[in-house]
């Protein structure tokens, strides 16, 4: 894999005084992904719920898509899920921060694999094989774990803060052989021509650009339709990818997803979207609620519900 330019230029393009409020966080990030992960639990759970409380942006966002996906749930209670929802990114906080500076191996034990036969299966006709899967958040701890038992080459949107960035794109050429940035379908067709996995989070809102409209809990939402075509065009079978964060630590699970792709994409991504609830239900509190999942709207005049 090419190296990316950001990760060309090294540390001495961001010493600049603009980026040292980033550094300073990255140096608070490292001595924390070092406390034992019953701690990081605990500190993660606080600081949710102060987020919580400083947040009301993305409090009124998580609220807008729990009203959106749950209406007919009860006030009080989706208040509790929404608290709930922003212990587990607090957690999910921890947990991408060890991901970026300790070694793959120090969680491993409490990880729990399901999907070697799936995997192999979907590779036996040796056109590589379409990873999907949704936004939890323990995503980035998850995604290194998963790269223990299975090559994968995830698919990336690149940051705005390039301190950021870059210390994300050593830990992901640590981690992985090959990441593609989510536009170069060059490269995901590449991948899949040599028999590997490409990983899609295809959940989330794009935009209006290379989307069709598809119901998501039964609210039609911008879903992208790149699962399906490309599948269409490679024949690379879609396998689904589940992971979940438990008392004890965390369990990845593959399935293979049966009549995608079809001829119709948005069909394809109807059922795309229902596999999504499916897994969201058990652990409704670790999904990405904090998205705009909802903020374009199939009629383009209408205004956004955040």
């Amino acid at each position: 894999m090419a190296k990316s330019t950001t990760l060309n230029q090294g540390l001495r393009a961001f010493i600049a005084p603009k980026y040292w409020p980033t550094w300073i966080f990255i140096g608070i990030a490292y001595c924390l992904s070092f406390l034992p992960w019953k701690v990081q639990r605990t500190l993660g759970t606080y600081v949710g719920r102060l987020l919580y409380k400083l947040a009301p942006r993305r409090r009124r966002i998580c609220d807008v898509n729990l009203e959106i996906c749950y209406p007919n749930m009860p006030l009080d209670e989706r208040n509790i899920l929404s608290k709930r929802h922003f212990e587990s990114m607090g957690q999910g906080l921890f947990e991408t921060m060890t991901s970026w500076f300790r070694n793959s191996d120090h969680i491993a034990k409490r990880t729990q694999f399901n999907g070697d036969e799936v995997i192999n299966e979907a590779l036996a006709a040796g056109r590589g094989c379409l990873l999907v899967g949704a936004h939890f958040s323990p995503i980035d701890l998850c995604g290194i774990q998963l790269a223990r038992h299975i090559e994968v080459h995830p698919i990336y949107k690149l940051q705005s803060n390039k301190v950021i960035n870059w210390v994300m794109e050593r830990q992901r050429q640590r981690a992985y052989k090959k990441t593609i940035e989510r536009s170069n379908t060059r490269e995901i067709i590449k991948s899949l021509k040599d028999n590997k996995i490409v990983w899609f989070a295809a959940d989330q809102d794009y935009g209006r650009k290379n989307s069709v409209f598809a119901p998501f809990f039964k609210r039609e939402c911008a879903t992208i339709s790149h699962v399906g075509r490309i599948a269409k065009m490679s024949k690379a079978p879609i396998v689904l990818y589940d992971y979940t964060r438990t008392e004890s630590g965390y369990v990845l699970t593959l399935s293979h997803v049966k009549n995608v792709p079809s001829e119709d994409d948005v069909t394809n991504a109807t059922r795309l979207n229902s596999l999504f609830e499916e897994i969201i239900e058990p652990k409704k509190e670790q999904y990405f609620w904090t998205h705009r999942r909802f903020k374009n709207q199939p009629n383009p005049e209408d205004p956004s519900p955040y």
